[in-house]
């Protein structure tokens, strides 16, 4: 049985606000993120994309912070002894579930009955935090079980993880279609159906996380930054930055002081 300590559904911090628990917190803690944010996991600092989500340990130190704004979704839980957590979900590592429509109606079917004095609540609580585990766990299968989809879909992940670490790169569909043998239009219909986003959002996500990356140091130079995301010009970084944050890369940097 799964004892739920404390909850919250989509709540705000303040935009600066660090949670810092160098010894974890004692119970499992299942995040879910609104926004990108800046955690430090194995003593390396990773930047998430916003809809990541995390599994702690109890005893996993636990250092996260907003890059922006600070929304989360949370809940504090034990297992009971005698009772094991198995639900083949990443521990201590990001992950991205497909519907977080789902994720967000189990977070606030656990609030809601977290609040309620009704009968039996620990043991609804208990099935709802299974389902939350189950459901996150479903959501990172691949969308089809055929022995010829799940090889497809191990090429496109490993294909992702290249063009993302290499988000420099001057990437072209040509190239990206040769890469999975594929024709164009099955190849965008199977990157949107795998990881819910199209390459080229894609490609610019991880651009701008690098970008932010890299103006959180106070030295980095504008120009220095776009060449270095992948950008043919410091006037076209800027602008593209600007739509995906809100704010200059000028201004972003300052607000880092």
């Amino acid at each position: 049985m799964l004892i739920l300590d404390y909850c919250d559904y989509s709540c705000h911090n303040r935009d600066d606000d660090r949670i810092y628990r160098p010894n974890g917190l004692g119970f499992y803690l299942f995040l879910r993120f609104y926004q990108p944010m800046r955690l430090v996991l194995n003593d390396s600092v990773v930047f998430s994309e916003e809809g990541a989500c995390i599994l702690f340990t109890p005893e996993y130190p636990q250092d996260y912070s907003a890059i922006q704004e600070f929304q989360n979704s949370y809940v504090h839980f034990l297992v009971q002894e005698g009772s094991y957590l198995d639900y083949k979900l990443p521990k201590n590592e990001i992950f991205y579930p497909r519907d977080l429509e789902e994720i967000d109606q189990l977070f606030q079917k656990i609030q809601a009955e977290f609040l309620s004095p009704a009968t039996y609540q620990q043991e609804m609580m208990n099935i709802l935090l299974q389902q939350l585990l189950i459901e996150s766990s479903r959501q990172l299968e691949p969308a089809h079980q055929t022995e010829e989809a799940n090889v497809l879909y191990a090429s496109f992940r490993e294909l992702r993880f290249t063009l993302l670490t290499q988000c420099e790169k001057d990437w072209t569909i040509a190239q990206l279609c040769q890469a999975v043998h594929l024709e164009k239009s099955q190849f965008y219909t199977y990157y949107e159906r795998f990881f819910n986003i199209s390459p080229k959002a894609d490609l610019l996500n991880a651009r701008m996380n690098k970008a932010k990356q890299m103006l959180v140091n106070q030295a980095a130079v504008i120009q220095n930054v776009a060449q270095s995301c992948g950008f043919a010009s410091a006037s076209h970084f800027s602008r593209q930055f600007k739509r995906a944050v809100g704010c200059a890369p000028k201004e972003f940097q300052e607000k880092q002081l």
